[in-house]
């Protein structure tokens, strides 16, 4: 690879949130560890081909609408593999195009739908080049799609040991699997707040959180699913005084009709909140934060040591269901809230046993990877 300034090309897509923040997080590291990278990201699916933008659409619909729906959805590409011969790719001159532009040294793939096929085309344009897949998801079994093996990748590099060890399992070969950690932006490694700062943060105008109560954290995906007032509602009918910061992204349609909702409770403090960018200190402030059973949210909570309770509303996508299994492999007490009312049950229990909640931080806190994206970046520099 060249020594001066490396070229690295990211290959994503838009499918979910993990896939994209795992891109930007490696274009983060890049610009604070090694300045000179030239470092791109690339959707290479939906800039590929309208077919491809269609089904990435898809599968943010059916994941808003009706997660268990995904099963058919997931099943049907893991027969019918969208990348898995180059004379069937669709867009190719374009990804030549930009193969010929910015003549990578290292493409890393963060999707399971862009190795194969993509592989094959970019060594064909730039033979030089190393192709490395980074696989953010956490467990084998049903859920991870065998998409993401591409025994001749030069590479595999495993969120977790468990993932490592079945992409083995999945033949690629010993020498080429390495456990990476948890590819996140810098701020999730930063030092953990001190007493003062997390009484700073609680007092900060946009949350002012009442003292002595739970705090939950409502977690929003990046596509917009959640199911913020049928949780706040069942709290509020349980006379539970709790603190609820309900995330809305960039939903100000969602975050103002939840600001007019919250003038009418008498039992929980609602705080709707826009777009942030300090999530791991606000994951510090809460008890507990409800969320999909996804990569990113999960291991960013583990990253703060935020306890997570699963909403699994609508059902569980395959991808999820490998998170929910990775977590309780880890003895980690894995919660589904299957019914809007679960989440009331569980907060009335963990109110009631603070040593519960306490024993689930500590387990969160101890299943931080030794690893961090520096590593992975020395890695792609080698």
């Amino acid at each position: 690879m060249g020594a001066q300034q490396p070229r690295i090309l990211i290959l994503s897509s838009s499918t979910g949130g993990g896939h994209d923040m795992r891109a930007r997080s490696l274009v983060a590291w890049c610009k604070r560890q090694k300045p000179t990278i030239d470092c791109t990201r690339y959707q290479a699916l939906e800039a590929s081909s309208k077919v491809y933008k269609f089904g990435v659409e898809l599968y943010n619909s059916i994941q808003k609408y009706c997660p268990a729906l995904h099963h058919l959805y997931f099943n049907y590409l893991e027969v019918f593999h969208v990348s898995a011969h180059e004379s069937l790719l669709l867009g190719k001159q374009r990804f030549i195009d930009l193969l010929q532009k910015k003549q990578p040294d290292c493409i890393v793939s963060v999707h399971a739908h862009t190795n194969h096929a993509f592989r094959k085309l970019a060594k064909r344009v730039c033979p030089q080049l190393r192709f490395i897949t980074y696989c953010g998801e956490m467990h084998g079994g049903y859920g991870l799609s065998r998409h993401w093996l591409d025994p001749d990748a030069d590479a595999f590099i495993g969120a977790t040991a468990n993932i490592c060890a079945a992409a083995q399992k999945l033949g690629m070969a010993a020498a080429k699997v390495h456990y990476g950690g948890f590819l996140l932006h810098p701020h999730f490694y930063a030092p953990p707040l001190t007493a003062q700062e997390k009484t700073a943060l609680r007092a900060d105008p946009e949350l002012q959180l009442p003292a002595e109560r739970m705090t939950l954290i409502l977690s929003t995906g990046a596509n917009g699913a959640q199911n913020h007032q049928r949780f706040i509602t069942e709290l509020e009918a349980a006379q539970l005084k709790v603190n609820v910061i309900a995330l809305c992204g960039r939903n100000t349609a969602a975050r103002t009709q939840l600001q007019s909702y919250g003038q009418q409770l008498q039992h929980v403090a609602l705080r709707p909140l826009g777009y942030r960018s300090d999530m791991f200190q606000l994951m510090q402030v809460a008890d507990a934060i409800v969320a999909r059973p996804g990569t990113g949210t999960t291991s960013e909570a583990i990253m703060a040591g935020c306890p997570i309770l699963f909403n699994t509303l609508g059902g569980v996508m395959p991808q999820e269901w490998i998170t929910v299994k990775y977590m309780r492999a880890q003895q980690f007490p894995a919660q589904r809230l299957k019914k809007p009312r679960d989440l009331a049950t569980q907060a009335r229990a963990l109110m009631a046993d603070p040593g519960a909640l306490q024993r689930m931080q500590q387990q969160m806190q101890a299943l931080r990877p030794p690893q961090t994206p520096q590593d992975i970046i020395e890695r792609l520099c080698a």
